[in-house]
């Protein structure tokens, strides 16, 4: 399929590290929906949780260790290159009036994030511009009815038919992993089996999580 006529996939979050499950389930959207592209977008100032422990440059440095190898994930800067908070509702008219209005536009969610949607930043809004693809979590509640209404359930051929408004619901992979876990693991371990290789490399680099720096040269292999 031709990029022009694929769904655009935007995954949004702090990536404060960009962990294995991100890249988990970045990829199982793009399988079901073609192998769409999907943009990974590190976000400046996130308006609803504390703010991330690494900058902004360094986080998007960590996304694209993370996104290398995979054709279909790309590391995206924009919403670091605006001033403010990281409006969901911004990026997606950015990406809206970018692509056109006829092209599927897809925003990946967890399964957690889709319950509590009704509290974000004039989500209503979202249902004219974008689908939602989301991922399981574990425990997480039935989203409420009026979000259930706004974005009715469909297969993935129809998101790929339609440029907005529906849910598409993954069955698997389960966003099973804590970022705030992750950092716990770093900074006593100075290791954990959740991030990639070459982002574990950045982190010990940059003295990232209270990691002391390690020289590359001198790193154990």
């Amino acid at each position: 399929m031709r990029e022009s006529a694929q769904p655009l996939v935007l995954f949004g979050g702090t990536f404060d590290p960009i962990h294995r499950a991100h890249i988990r389930a970045a990829l199982a959207v793009s399988r079901a929906l073609g192998e769409a592209p999907v943009h990974l977008l590190p976000n400046a100032v996130p308006p609803h949780r504390p703010q991330p422990q690494a900058n902004g440059e360094q986080r998007l440095a960590m996304v694209r260790h993370a996104c290398a190898g995979h054709r279909s994930l790309r590391a995206d800067s924009w919403e670091l290159s605006r001033p403010g908070p990281s409006y969901t509702l911004a990026t997606l008219k950015h990406f809206r009036q970018r692509i056109g209005p006829r092209r599927p536009l897809v925003f990946l969610i967890g399964a957690d994030s889709f319950a509590g949607l009704d509290q974000w930043h004039r989500w209503r809004e979202f249902a004219a511009l974008c689908h939602l693809a989301v991922v399981p979590r574990p425990g997480a509640p039935a989203p409420s009815l009026a979000v259930q209404r706004a974005f009715p359930r469909a297969p993935a051929h129809r998101l790929m038919a339609r440029p907005a408004g529906h849910s598409l619901l993954l069955r698997r992979p389960l966003m099973e992993v804590s970022a705030t876990e992750v950092r716990r693991t770093l900074a006593r371990e100075n290791q954990c089996p959740a991030i990639t290789a070459p982002v574990l490399a950045y982190i010990r680099r940059h003295g990232l999580y209270t990691i002391a720096a390690i020289n590359p040269d001198n790193e154990a292999s």
